[in-house]
């Protein structure tokens, strides 16, 4: 009796490497279709688009392949773990079965046999917080202090003007080496129209190029991450240039988009948090 018992424990418990290397493959095969069709549907959905553009403001930290990838799968998504990680943290899960998400990340590097060396890629599972009974953190932030740590950071002079020729809120112009934002008490206006033309620098500093609508999804995504208000002008011009790209091009293209967007993020960032420490070691005093 104790001996079947054992036995049947052991069946059930027995890892099967191969059973696990094919199953592991086949994930990895699928995330790569998922994200082949992610970025077709880029070129025709703008709703699809949209929640992309969502979903990589939210998770910055993210390459753009991974956030088509949650845009696919759960685009609500707010905080991503490992299941394990989610248990150290003493989290609960509200269903036996959770709903998973794949995800991909680069292994450790390894020279191969003909001497190069190589990054594996793996698929992941991850799960978002609304599977457990944790409450994800909300922070709400001070739009006068983003509107100062915008200012703070620009590359270049910022001027406030009363009107621009142009009929626009903000301005970059070349010659004069300066960024020109009309004077208004719209905090949610005036954070969009300079993080859009910072935007536009940093695109040009890398590609030589202007592209009014890659900076304006990138203010988009910035807009998303801090709570303001903002339309994301330019997604069908961008989608329409997607449409004559390939999916490795497109791919660049997000990728540049997020590169700029994570910038900006972490000068603010570092911005606000400078400003925090600075109101807690006052309040000490």
């Amino acid at each position: 009796m104790i001996d079947e018992i054992i036995e049947k424990a052991n069946s059930n418990n027995s890892y099967d490497k191969e059973s696990y290397k094919k199953r592991k493959k086949e994930q990895l095969d699928n995330a790569y279709q998922m994200i082949d069709d992610a970025l077709d549907e880029l070129k025709t959905n703008q709703s699809f688009f949209l929640e992309y553009l969502k979903v990589q403001s939210k998770f910055d930290m993210y390459s753009p392949r991974n956030a088509l990838l949650i845009a696919k799968q759960l685009p609500g998504a707010v905080q991503l773990k490992s299941k394990k990680d989610w248990i150290d943290l003493k989290a609960s899960f509200k269903s036996p079965k959770q709903n998973r998400i794949t995800i991909i990340e680069p292994g450790e590097p390894y020279t191969n046999k003909d001497g190069k060396k190589v990054t594996p890629i793996y698929a992941k599972d991850v799960i978002d917080i609304s599977e457990t009974n944790m409450k994800p953190t909300t922070r709400f932030y001070d739009k006068k202090l983003l509107l100062q740590s915008l200012f703070h950071e620009c590359p270049i002079t910022i001027k406030a003007v009363d009107s621009l020729d142009s009929g626009k809120k903000c301005e970059w112009n070349q010659n004069d080496k300066a960024i020109y934002i009309c004077r208004s008490n719209n905090y949610d206006e005036s954070i969009k129209a300079i993080s859009t033309e910072i935007a536009k620098i940093n695109l040009y500093e890398n590609t030589n190029e202007l592209d009014d609508d890659k900076a304006n999804l990138i203010s988009y995504m910035i807009c998303q991450k801090y709570g303001i208000e903002s339309s994301a002008e330019g997604i069908n011009n961008l989608a329409s240039k997607f449409s004559k790209m390939e999916n490795v091009e497109i791919a660049n293209e997000l990728t540049s988009m997020k590169e700029v967007a994570l910038d900006i993020n972490t000068r603010i960032g570092q911005y606000l948090d400078n400003k925090r420490e600075t109101k807690n070691k006052e309040q000490e005093r």
